[in-house]
């Protein structure tokens, strides 16, 4: 995918998130190309799960379990609260993110937000045990994709020749986690039990730990990975910011930047 083609995608999809519901030939007459080109763009974007055709245009797609009818937005008919927080989340990530990085990707819905923004890096190794997302990630980026268990090659076939050994195969420089809470004893939780056991792996073997926290949900203390102290770098979100703020002070971390959206924090200690 080109650069410019990459690009008019990004803005196609941001503009039908502030929007709300566009039309091909609005769209057409502000990026200055064919009502065909639009139609075609937004095919793409449908099929990435960005936004949903309507008849002659578009229209936003709310993230998964959203209620439409009760959904808040921001001010002046921006972006839809839930969904600016987590643009500027994983926008975050890109600051700690060098060119010709290699990076395991964990599961999860923000983790897939952060895959299109990954363009502006260049000869990455995105590591990952999504299938959908490594997808994602071999049409928006010109990374060298691994999935836990094969490569995926251009044309989207699984090659197996990559064992449970993969951690060993390559030196990860950053492990990037989407988490669901930080609990009382400090462990940080995931969601997914199934990863458990490669994300522990990963925890020790990564040269860099990024935790992504959107908000505290209900959890599980069995679905720890690690201790608080392990992580390099927190990325939590305002509401999460007020539970965890104090926590993470206690915990060596030290208030690095923040926004109206979110709060980054680094371990003053180090892994």
């Amino acid at each position: 995918m080109s650069s410019a083609l990459l690009k008019r995608r990004l803005d196609i999809a941001e503009i039908v998130r502030k929007k709300g519901e566009i039309k091909v030939e609005e769209l057409s007459y502000m990026l200055q190309v064919s009502t065909v080109t639009i139609r075609q763009d937004l095919t793409y974007l449908e099929q990435q799960g960005y936004l949903k055709r309507s008849f002659g245009g578009a229209i936003y797609l709310s993230p998964e379990g959203t209620n439409n009818k009760t959904q808040i937005v921001a001010a002046n008919n921006s972006l839809p609260v839930d969904d600016v927080y987590d643009i500027d989340l994983v926008k975050n990530c890109l600051n700690y993110i060098n060119d010709g990085d290699t990076i395991f990707l964990s599961h999860g819905r923000l983790t897939r937000k952060l895959i299109p923004y990954l363009h502006v890096k260049k000869s990455l190794k995105l590591i990952m045990n999504d299938i959908n997302n490594a997808q994602l990630a071999k049409e928006f980026t010109d990374a060298n994709i691994v999935l836990t268990g094969g490569v995926l090659l251009k044309n989207n076939i699984l090659h197996n020749d990559i064992n449970d050994s993969i951690l060993d195969d390559y030196s990860i420089s950053h492990f990037i986690v989407e988490l669901t809470a930080i609990n009382h004893d400090n462990q940080i939780i995931i969601e997914d039990t199934e990863q458990i056991s490669i994300y522990q792996q990963l925890i020790k073997k990564a040269h860099h730990i990024i935790g992504i926290l959107p908000q505290r949900v209900v959890y599980n203390n069995d679905h720890s990975i690690g201790k608080l102290k392990n992580m390099d770098v927190m990325i939590l979100s305002r509401p999460a910011v007020t539970e965890y703020h104090q926590q993470l002070l206690d915990s060596n971390f030290k208030q690095f930047a923040a926004n109206k959206f979110s709060v980054i924090y680094q371990n003053e200690l180090g892994a």
